[in-house]
């Protein structure tokens, strides 16, 4: 990836002396800061801005490093085999008209993909905007150049955009009223080659970039996306589009349906240490904090500092409602406050600096009133709000910052003012190292997830691997004769999990009314008698369950129902009615992107509604299954909420290992949903489950 970073030299293929064509613009920013050389590629040139132009890379003397390629999109390939018999082996195309057009985009950019791999080329798009490093001054795109015109804020934030256009309008947004410093901006485009997973890995090393954000429309290498995340010791943020969209397989299962693109995607890039955002300042504002605040107690203590008392009361309710304290002051910090204040205002938090301002002038009453709150041990963030534009430069954040990192306490800012001023201060704020926000609640949030970040560093051997895991021979046959059966009966599912020592509930087919009888008396009533249907994977909502069955008159009736909703299709079965404190859900698929997964939740016939359920890749470890558990919302119901039995958490993890186990070794196995898998005395046991079987290979 470096040579695609910090090239010696840069062939443009297109190059144009129009200055305004995409050709054009592409040598302007070079120009812009780029110090290595730059041959452009034209036949109908013989230079460009002074600078020697030549009909081919062939002609071109000595090596090239890295080729940008701006050709329309039919003309690409023959670029492509120019650059493999010049030897660049390092390509951005930045063309437009290829897999995002159609089938016939789609078959131009597997020549281009075919080309490349033959002569070891590594393809940066196409359909991209390139990469820019703003520290250097390396602008390798076609982006106005009135993006930069107004200047540049450098940082140490790195971005990685799918959107093409999105690249140079965000840009202009961070660097306009936003001043958010970036340090490299990379379009990917169309992902033939190069991808999400190779740049993070480069950034991730990079000694310029602090935190990483991305916006993504998909991650088809999500396992390995997984495994770059789950080892970073930077913070990254992903706001990932195309959430909406549903999976043609939702109907099948209660696991499938609660799964979606987006509940699944943030459950499993939280779980590996991923911040995820809701839109694009966002993505980036959480990446500055992140790179900027230490890390904090999830439920730090704020003193907060305003000049409006209506600002530092909506504070006080932004942080209460994400679980932060409002620091109650200690008698010495209220006792060195009293000296900023008018004597008829007691000191308190929120510090409301307003009726300082005309005793001791405003920039005075900020450090007086910071140097007294900073040293308050009672204190972890100063949540400082300033109006920028109606008083001098604020030259004392410089010491506010270095007293804050003597006493180990973090600042936040909330700034608004003057348009210029406000921009002028939030640079000098990022410079210090200080996150500065427009909005009251986006600073809150940031520190939210500031709170919540946690940095991970694998250890250098890796990971230990994990065991290797065995099916049953007995579970693969039950498998080889249902391998025709597209979705299995909840009978024929529970025998699948009850093999691999998974527990379920006790049940007995019956074929006629004599063998209910049977086992109703076996199993001892109540019990519960549902009819199955090959598909019908929703019993309760096509009357195919009956609860409470207490007698063998009832049970009787029951079986009679239930033979005339069947019409003489599917079997019925009589099963324990358990005493159940609670429900959960537990369920195994395969996605497009992340593979096998398996799923953890609240469960039962609410499931769909409460949705309360998080997800890990499978197999999981036992610590993953673990975590899995105490990710969801309704943990305290888990743990013995109102006298309720609290789950078996062994029991319970060794469902999720197995069940993780079963999908992973089997990819003939599509989905597994148990639901609802109650809990009878702590235990959890699978009260009905349903086995999909797919065929699809994913390794």
């Amino acid at each position: 990836m470096k040579s695609f970073f910090q090239p010696a030299s840069i062939a443009v293929i297109g190059a144009s002396a129009r200055e305004y064509s995409l050709g054009g613009q592409i040598i302007t920013n070079l120009l812009y800061g780029y110090q290595g050389k730059i041959y452009p590629i034209n036949p109908n040139y013989d230079e460009i801005k002074g600078i020697r132009c030549f009909p081919m890379p062939e002609a071109v003397p000595g090596p090239i490093d890295m080729a940008i390629i701006i050709v329309p999109a039919p003309n690409v390939p023959e670029a492509m085999e120019a650059c493999g018999r010049k030897g660049i082996y390092r390509v951005i195309i930045e063309s437009a008209g290829f897999a995002e057009v159609g089938p016939a985009g789609k078959e131009l950019q597997s020549r281009c993909t075919a080309i490349a791999a033959a002569a070891g080329i590594r393809v940066w798009g196409p359909n991209c905007m390139g990469l820019v490093d703003i520290p250097r001054k390396h602008l390798f795109t076609f982006m106005h150049p009135k993006v930069y015109e107004d200047g540049l804020i450098p940082g140490r934030i790195s971005l990685i955009v799918q959107s093409g256009m999105l690249t140079a309008g965000f840009l202009a947004d961070l660097m306009g009223e936003r001043a958010i410093g970036v340090g490299k901006a990379c379009s990917i485009g169309n992902k033939s080659d190069v991808d999400e997973c190779d740049i993070l890995e480069y950034l991730l090393q990079d000694e310029e970039t602090d935190s990483v954000a991305l916006y993504l429309e998909s991650i088809p290498r999500g396992r390995r996306f997984m495994e770059l995340a789950s080892g970073a010791a930077k913070p990254i943020v992903v706001l990932k589009g195309g959430k909406s969209s549903a999976g043609a397989k939702a109907a099948l299962s209660h696991t499938s349906s609660l799964a979606g693109n987006a509940r699944l995607q943030d459950s499993l890039l939280t779980q590996a240490g991923v911040t995820i955002a809701r839109d694009f300042q966002q993505m980036m504002e959480l990446a500055r904090a992140l790179a900027m605040i230490p890390q904090t107690p999830r439920h730090c203590r704020v003193a907060i500092m305003t000049f409006s008392g209506g600002a530092g009361i909506l504070s006080c309710d932004l942080l209460d409602e994400h679980g932060f304290i409002v620091a109650e002051l200690s008698f010495e910090t209220k006792k060195k406050l009293a000296g900023v204040f008018p004597d008829w205002l007691p000191a308190s938090n929120p510090v409301d600096l307003f009726p300082a301002f005309a005793i001791r002038g405003p920039l005075a009453a900020y450090e007086g009133a910071f140097a007294a709150v900073v040293e308050d041990p009672g204190v972890d963030v100063i949540f400082l709000h300033y109006f920028a534009g109606l008083y001098q430069s604020f030259e004392g954040l410089k010491r506010m910052k270095d007293m804050a990192d003597k006493a180990g306490k973090v600042i936040i800012i909330w700034v608004i003012g003057l348009r210029e001023s406000v921009r002028s201060f939030k640079k000098d704020a990022q410079a210090l190292g200080i996150p500065a926000h427009g909005e009251l609640f986006r600073a809150v949030e940031c520190l939210v997830a500031a709170a919540n970040y946690q940095p991970r560093q694998l250890a250098a051997a890796g990971p230990p691997a994990a065991a290797k895991w065995s099916l049953p021979a007995d579970a693969g046959d039950l498998l080889a004769e249902g391998k025709h059966t597209g979705i299995w009966d909840e009978f024929a599912s529970k025998r699948l999990l009850e093999k691999i020592n998974i527990p379920v509930v006790e049940e007995y087919l019956a074929w006629t009314a004599a063998d209910a009888l049977t086992a109703g008396r076996r199993i001892g009533y109540p019990v519960v008698i549902k009819g199955l249907l090959t598909g019908e994977v929703h019993k309760t909502e096509s009357g195919l369950v009956c609860l409470g069955v207490a007698t063998d008159a009832e049970l009787e009736a029951a079986f009679a129902d239930l033979m005339s909703r069947l019409r003489g299709q599917g079997r019925i079965v009589i099963q324990r009615q358990l005493p159940v404190e609670y429900e959960l859900i537990a369920g195994f698929l395969r996605d497009d992107q992340f593979g096998p997964c398996v799923m953890f939740g609240l469960g039962g016939i609410f499931s769909e509604l409460q949705r309360d359920v998080v997800f890990a890749l499978a197999p999981p470890s036992r610590e993953d299954a673990l975590e899995l558990i105490y990710r969801i919302k309704g943990i305290k119901l888990l743990r013995g909420f109102r006298g309720k039995a609290p789950v078996n958490e062994d029991a319970m993890a060794d469902i999720l290992v197995n069940l993780g186990n079963l999908g992973a070794a089997c990819p003939q196995i599509e989905q597994i949903d148990i639901n609802p898998l109650a809990v009878s005395q702590g235990y959890p046991v699978a009260v009905d489950a349903t086995v999909v079987l797919g065929g699809r290979e994913f390794y």
